[in-house]
């Protein structure tokens, strides 16, 4: 008789034990390719996530009204002035419109992630907003707002575009 078929798994249940085996070394193969795509992926380069699509530029509106801040005015710019951008509208946006303190709010949207990240950068690294403005990328946006060096909207709008995903 050969090692083989003294072996207990071998003997003991027409070779069950041999099944189990090649069954939890698949399961654990796969859990270490999973373990190996997740990281690869979190490493890589994310989209920031927001809204996409024809119906961007709302959507941010609708989050800054969400947040319970009002829409004071809005500007819909049939002509963007960002190269490559699809869409563009102005905001301005306070907690109330009496108040006087208001933020601005510039959003670009743009067709693909490649204009919007040059976009983004060329505002931030040639143009240098304004210490009080912050440039964020938002789904298919390229958003801008501006606000006093300590102003609460601002701040607020930040922290929204923050909490939904943007970078």
């Amino acid at each position: 008789m050969s090692v083989i078929e003294r072996h207990p798994r071998r003997t003991r249940g027409n070779g069950f034990g041999d099944v189990v085996l090649v069954v939890v070394l698949v399961a654990m193969a796969l859990a270490v390719v999973v373990v190996v795509v997740v990281l690869a992926d979190a490493s890589g380069k994310k989209t920031p996530q927001g809204p996409r699509g024809a119906g961007a530029l709302d959507a941010l509106q609708a989050d800054i009204t969400a947040s319970g801040l009002v829409v004071c005015s809005r500007t819909d710019l049939p002509d963007p002035l960002a190269t490559d951008a699809v869409a563009a509208r102005t905001l301005v946006v306070a907690v109330q419109c009496r108040d006087g303190e208001t933020a601005t709010v510039q959003a670009d949207a743009f067709a693909d992630d490649a204009d919007r990240d040059a976009a983004a950068r060329s505002i931030s690294g040639v143009g240098r907003p304004r210490a009080s403005s912050t440039v964020r990328t938002y789904g298919d946006l390229v958003v801008v707002v501006q606000g006093g060096a300590e102003d609460v909207v601002a701040d607020r709008i930040d922290a929204v575009l923050l909490a939904k995903g943007a970078a």
